[in-house]
């Protein structure tokens, strides 16, 4: 009975350590990935989340996830600087005012870039994967 009661012990702690992010080994902040929902491709886009660190996904066909990348943190919503058909497109918040700031655990930023023929505005969706 004491062998089977540190069995279920031992179970229990292992199952509930998160120390870990299993996204991203060894890596103890945010996690984030970018889904292109356009029909266009984005050549480059530069990712700013408010401070949690900068990061640049490159080549992201349309329909395409890229992989996750590390932030100390990230907001729901970030400054993005997209090269899209040779075109910059910049989005820029304002502020965090009051923003939750999600330090652990793995995000997709769903990037929407609009137009008819030619890439004229971007925008982001917020995803808890």
């Amino acid at each position: 009975m004491k062998k089977v009661l540190a069995f279920a012990l031992l179970a229990t702690i292992t199952a509930c350590d998160t120390s870990e992010d299993s996204v991203l080994p060894g890596h103890d902040g945010a996690a984030l990935r970018i889904t292109n929902i356009s029909d266009f491709v984005i050549t480059a886009l530069k990712v700013i989340p408010g401070g949690g660190g900068s990061q640049v996904f490159e080549n992201i066909a349309p329909g395409a996830t890229t992989a996750y990348l590390p932030f100390d943190f990230i907001y729901s919503y970030a400054y993005l600087e997209a090269i899209v058909e040779g075109d910059t497109l910049v989005l820029q918040p304002i502020d965090y005012v009051g923003a939750t700031a999600y330090d652990s655990g793995a995000y997709t930023y769903l990037v929407q870039i609009s137009g008819d023929t030619v890439p004229e505005s971007i925008s982001i969706e917020f995803k808890e994967d």
